[in-house]
């Protein structure tokens, strides 16, 4: 395993019962997250037509309101 450097962000990725514990790059993580979050609205709308009819009216409902 190679050392990083000191300036290398981590994140610590735990439970509650803090039975396990995974170390990543935080970058790599965040590059990850975003990546997973774009393929799921794509997935979304790839399956949009196949959703249950009150789908929407539940998403929409539990969608935050902005603010003016």
């Amino acid at each position: 395993m190679t050392e990083k450097s000191p300036n290398t962000m981590q994140l610590v990725l735990t439970n509650d019962s803090a039975t396990g514990r995974i170390t990543v790059d935080m970058e790599a993580f965040f590059d990850f997250s975003f990546w997973m979050a774009e393929e799921l609205e794509d997935l979304v709308q790839r399956w949009r037509h196949k959703a249950a009819p009150r789908s929407a009216a539940v998403r929409d409902r539990n969608k935050p309101r902005e603010t003016a």
